[in-house]
């Protein structure tokens, strides 16, 4: 998801200082595997609410690593910005 944000915040013209990423995902014993994962995205940063939005929205479409993730198991997240 960081490479993503590097990504697209050139094309964005978005101005971030950082971001941090929490992820939880939810593990299933029998048979193994990842059953969802959640993540919330914290960006420093003097953007809108708006350009927040939609800097998650370009991660979420563009991005390589979570839309490949997304096809295997439930990804959902949220952006917010860094108190």
């Amino acid at each position: 998801m960081i490479k993503g944000i590097e990504r697209v915040t050139p094309m964005l013209n978005f101005e971030l200082r950082g971001v941090d990423v929490a992820l939880h995902a939810v593990r299933q014993d029998a048979p193994p595997k990842i059953v969802s994962v959640d993540y919330e995205l914290i960006i420093d940063t003097d953007e809108t609410e708006q350009r927040l939005a939609l800097l998650h929205t370009n991660v979420r479409k563009y991005g390589t690593i979570s839309n490949t993730v997304a096809q295997a198991t439930p990804l959902e997240g949220t952006i917010r910005r860094k108190s």
